[in-house]
């Protein structure tokens, strides 16, 4: 093993750590700090908030705008760039420079945040952490040869259709009065079809390396949790309207 492939190696390893123990947070969080995961609609500041309260606990619970979720993207584009200007023959390449861009104008031109709408700083530095590690994990593998170079039509179908449904529920959200129901198209069948939507295009990145399941497995680990959040809400804020019964995978979740 010459000294790139031991580097590559211990990369490999150390961000599959990082995996690990952000689905460890996540686990301890949705148990004993729930708010640490809430943003947007559920998340309900608390006394910690207060100017009065120590600073320790300012800072722990200090928020930042959610419409920084903007920058994963920015960053994602960027980094997606590098790996296409080295691997411009690379179908998966394409892929996530496309999902990159599209997010960006999406969370910059459709999306509407209002001055409340708040995250916790973790999220973004989860969000920073993940779209840095995407664009790693791709780029180590691309170099080591290890991905398909041949487009795959069942699963770019997949990521297509996951695309430009996940572009359409963020339309019917940036129309709807501010945390109201959304009761459009597959919002009738469960809370957050763009979470679903997510699932389903980092799933139709797997078959081009199997390294790609560390991905899929925090994407659904995380939206799980923010779908079962926002069902929660909608269920106590609309107790009389017609809730779907399932947060983010009909029949199953």
């Amino acid at each position: 093993m010459d000294a790139e492939d031991s580097i590559s190696r211990y990369v490999i390893i150390g961000y599959r750590l990082t995996f690990l123990v952000g689905l460890s947070s996540v686990a301890v969080a949705n148990y004993l700090l729930p708010e640490l995961l809430q943003y947007g609609k559920t998340f309900v500041p608390d006394n910690p908030h207060r100017k009065d309260a120590p600073l320790w606990q300012r800072l722990f619970y200090a928020t930042v705008p959610k419409g920084r979720f903007a920058h994963f993207y920015y960053l994602s584009t960027f980094l997606s760039m590098i790996n296409l200007y080295s691997y411009h023959g690379s179908p998966i390449a394409w892929l996530i420079l496309f999902h990159s861009v599209r997010r960006a104008y999406e969370t910059t031109y459709v999306s509407k945040y209002t001055p409340t709408s708040r995250m916790h700083w973790s999220h973004y530095v989860v969000g920073i952490w993940f779209y840095s590690v995407l664009n790693l994990m791709i780029n180590i593998k691309l170099h080591q040869g290890a991905v398909s170079s041949a487009l795959k039509p069942v699963p770019f179908l997949i990521f297509c259709f996951a695309s430009w449904d996940q572009y359409k529920n963020h339309r019917i959200l940036s129309r709807l009065v501010k945390y109201s129901l959304p009761t459009e198209g597959l919002f009738q069948i469960v809370c957050c079809p763009h979470y679903l939507d997510e699932v389903l295009i980092y799933a139709s990145l797997i078959p081009y390396n199997w390294e790609f399941s560390w991905l899929l497995i925090w994407v659904f680990t995380n939206l799980s949790v923010s779908a079962r959040e926002n069902k929660n809400y909608y269920d106590h804020r609309f107790p009389k309207a017609r809730v779907p019964q399932y947060a983010i995978i009909p029949l199953v979740l």
